[in-house]
């Protein structure tokens, strides 16, 4: 027999063990949805495809593990075997991922790119490879954990709460530590290392080997009844047996499908409401994982004192009703409820990136959760019949629980979200769940909570037939109470746009999820429209243009303007900003009546990286880098472009100058330069252009002035060659010799999406602005045979006078902007943009 703190000691191991199975599973989860993201496209449906295989793996790894394991000597090698090949698996899909995959999926070295479907299939079977050894390591420890029978429930509970603690710092220190510091690659090293040791140290240390128990059963108290008692009870248990099975396989498929549903449906919700950063929704999805510690280990203490009864997983569902509900309660008004009472507080970088996020997931996320953490523990408790037979019992339960884990996202994500939103999404699950507690507890439970549970179906019902329009809008739309003009979720995100009721600007604003598209502001136009019209001003020769976003359209239509072009592609995340598009029809010039455009729906690198078209022109503008769109920044991105560029193509790229700090714009235009020899910086007014390409432009001022006075005369655009040309800041050579800043910013190691909190300082634009006012190249130095070099030089000065204009403005002195643009328009009077701007804003 064991010493008798011996088995506590085997427990404490076993709860290290899954600790590190678990913190290795969602490191690795982390960092290959990030991988994944670069080879698949980072659209939602890649990302739900990639959960189902992976999730799919783990549970049929719980299953046949674990009914492996039955009767098995040495189960402690097998757990070792696993920890091992989890290591070795993740090693191997890392090197397929990061050096195979994407070649072979963009069909290069004279191959044909596979279809999509391909692709998703191949991919899922390479995840399916490490989770199918970590659905195994659950079940093994949980068996050898277990050295008595009273011991069954507790125990189970224990080693659920060290996984998903483990689970919860393997995303935080991924997300928040490890992938901005290590980069991509070493991060998956980190998790192969761990997995390897540990199963290395199981196979090695003796303390590993299983203990030495009494007999199934053990003794029984003879004030129990002895044998007879024994005898009664064994019967009874008997019995028990069809309905507790019937209890812990409905809990385990109702709480798994409902916890994932119910994450797809708060994430796309807070997506609206929260700053869109990897930090922000690391935070959430770790809440989650918190929520289920928390409540395994409120199981663990509780079947240390009493028995696990089937209505115990009734309660657990109705907890979950309750709670999901009033986070929905809070959801909806969230804005008024949370965030503009703490308006104060959220002008801290780090408290509205990271405490936000937080607060709200405490109360929205974590309560659910935690009836979900104990739900699953209790689920195992139930269905095992004996030590012996656990691991088996143990990975059935997982298995049934992850098939809920894997139909529920899929299901919200294409078919809920689309018909009924996120809104009424959380209805439908809490009627799921109402559902799953009146099974379980037919014929057992009083009437009042069938009854309540038949209400709470009813109800929802109705909801989803009346389909009420319960808008989730972007923060801004409702505190400054703007006019909704077009509202719709879809698969990729939810679109609203909406437009000043009290102004003279009435100016619109289109945002997906809660990120700005574009507004209809005269700067938001201008730059949009300078990514598109300036690659023709210098000289190039387009007759096939790429076009990575749609938005609403404003680029495109100013690519469309040059009738040179023969076909403009354009690439579009999230295709119903079509629809948006007709609000803006006046900006656009109605592009998508024109025969030569063609927009495709997807994932704009990905549909780069598996064509086989080079074009004259590829254009992007983007959503900004820290909000989603950071692996349009990197080195892999621009070389990818330039790749697909014929000769004489150019880049144009918008470069936002706000949420960045002065050395992380640096960093991006050195990450530009590096790849494009001949490149330019180009200001519009609050935000940047970047232009660049393998050869010269056209540098000559007469051919510039040339196109530039061709177009026809635009509203929104003053085609002023003098103008134009004044916006010119830095070439190759003199951002070149500003140094590198943060730099070359890379897939494997990124810090437009890791970034420093000191990114959402408010007075980042304004320091960027001065910055490249201060270091800007001379116009002479880029422009050949100026004929007018004295009116340049007023342009010049006007422009730099502009620029000292919005950096006052930014900074809360309005009386200094006016005066300093009064300036500019007196310096430079044949700028017509000055007066412009002075009975716009003042």
């Amino acid at each position: 027999m064991p010493a008798p703190n011996a088995g506590a000691r085997y427990r404490r191991l076993m709860s290290l063990v899954v600790f590190a199975a678990g913190f290795t599973f969602l490191l690795f989860e982390v960092s290959w949805n990030r991988l994944l993201a670069l080879a698949l496209g980072a659209t939602v449906t890649a990302a739900t495809i990639v959960l189902a295989g992976f999730m799919a793996g783990f549970g049929y790894g719980a299953l046949f593990w674990g009914r492996r394991a039955v009767g098995r000597q040495n189960m402690h090698h097998l757990l070792a075997l696993l920890l091992l090949g989890l290591g070795a698996t993740g090693l191997l899909d890392l090197v397929i991922f990061h050096y195979i995959l994407p070649g072979w999926g963009a069909g290069q070295d004279g191959g044909a790119a596979p279809p999509p479907v391909l692709l998703y299939m191949v991919t899922g079977f390479l995840l399916f490879l490490p989770a199918f050894h970590m659905g195994g390591i659950f079940p093994l420890a949980s068996r050898l954990a277990t050295d008595a029978e009273s011991r069954r429930a507790s125990t189970l509970g224990g080693l659920y709460a060290a996984e998903t603690l483990g689970s919860a710092a393997g995303g935080l220190l991924a997300g928040f530590v490890l992938l901005g510091t290590l980069g991509q690659l070493g991060t998956v090293y980190v998790g192969v290392g761990l997995s390897v040791g540990m199963g290395l140290w199981i196979m090695a240390d003796s303390r590993f080997r299983p203990l030495a128990t009494a007999p199934e059963g053990g003794s029984v108290p003879e004030a129990q009844g002895g044998a007879a008692g024994r005898s009664r009870r064994q019967v009874a248990a008997q019995d028990q047996r069809p309905r507790l099975l019937r209890a812990a396989t409905l809990g385990a498929l109702f709480c798994g499908f409902a916890l994932l549903t119910l994450q797809v449906f708060w994430l796309r919700i807070f997506k609206v409401y929260l700053t869109n950063t990897s930090y922000s929704f690391a935070l959430v999805a770790s809440l989650a994982v918190l929520g289920l510690f928390t409540g395994s280990t409120l199981f663990r203490r509780r079947a240390g004192r009493e028995a696990p009864r089937p209505e115990d997983l009734v309660k657990v569902m109705w907890g979950m009703i309750i709670t999901a509900g009033l986070g929905l309660l809070l959801l909806v008004r969230l804005p008024q409820a949370l965030m503009f009472p703490l308006q104060a507080a959220l002008t801290d970088p780090a408290v509205r990136v990271l405490g936000l996020p937080v607060l709200a997931s405490l109360l929205v996320v974590f309560p659910p959760a935690i009836f979900s953490g104990y739900a699953l523990p209790l689920a195992c408790s139930l269905f095992t019949t004996s030590r012996q037979g656990m691991s088996g019992d143990v990975g059935f339960i997982l298995m049934i629980n992850t098939i809920g884990s894997v139909v529920g996202p899929v299901l919200a994500a294409f078919v809920l979200i689309p018909t009924v939103g996120a809104v009424l999404g959380i209805v439908v699950v809490m009627a799921w769940l109402a559902l799953g507690a009146w099974l379980i507890g037919r014929g057992r439970q009083g009437t009042g909570a069938q009854v309540a549970a038949l209400a709470v179906l009813c109800v929802a019902l109705a909801l989803v037939v009346a389909r009420p329009q319960i808008r989730t809008l972007p923060p801004s739309f409702i505190r400054f109470d703007r006019q909704v003009l077009f509202y719709e979720e879809e698969v990729e995100g939810t679109i609203a746009v909406a437009q000043d009721r009290d102004s003279r600007s009435q100016a619109k604003y289109t945002f997906v999820n809660n990120s700005a598209v574009i507004g209809s502001s005269y700067d938001a136009v201008k730059v949009v429209k300078m990514v598109g019209h300036f690659p023709f001003f210098l000289g190039a020769d387009i007759e096939d243009a790429l076009v990575i976003g749609f938005g609403i359209g404003v680029t495109t239509s100013a690519i469309a303007e040059h009738p040179e072009v023969q076909r403009i592609d354009c690439v579009e995340l999230v295709p119903g900003l079509q629809k948006a598009a007709s609000h803006y029809r006046e900006r656009n010039r109605n592009v998508l009546d024109d025969p030569r455009l063609t927009i495709h729906s997807g994932d704009g690198r990905n549909f780069l990286l598996r064509s086989d078209r080079r074009y004259d022109l590829i254009s992007c503008d983007p959503t900004h880098p820290i909000l989603g769109s950071g692996n349009l920044y990197t080195r892999d991105y621009f070389e990818l472009c330039r790749a697909h560029l014929n000769p004489g193509g150019m880049v144009s790229q918008y470069l936002p100058l706000h949420k960045l700090r002065q050395q992380d714009l640096l960093g991006i235009m050195a990450t530009f330069a590096e790849v494009f020899p001949y490149c330019s910086v180009w200001l519009g007014h609050y935000h940047a252009v970047l232009i660049g390409g393998a050869t010269p432009p056209d540098t000559d001022f007469a051919h510039w002035a040339e196109r530039v006075q061709a177009l026809p005369e635009d509203n929104d655009f003053l085609l002023d060659p003098y103008h134009l040309a004044a916006t010119f800041m830095l070439d190759g050579p003199g951002l070149r010799a500003l140094g590198t800043g943060s730099g070359i910013n890379t897939d494997n190691l990124s810090y437009t999406e890791f970034f420093h909190p000191d990114c959402l300082l408010p007075g980042n634009t304004a320091a960027n602005l001065e910055f490249l006012d201060e270091n800007r190249t001379l116009v002479t130095e880029f422009f050949r045979d100026i004929s007018d070099a004295e009116l340049m030089k007023r342009y010049i000065r006007g422009n730099a006078l502009l620029n000292r204009s919005l950096e006052l403005g930014l900074s809360g002195d309005r009386e200094g902007s006016r005066r300093a643009l009064l300036q500019a328009a007196q310096v430079n009077p044949e700028n017509k943009e000055y007066p412009f701007l002075l009975r716009l804003n003042f």
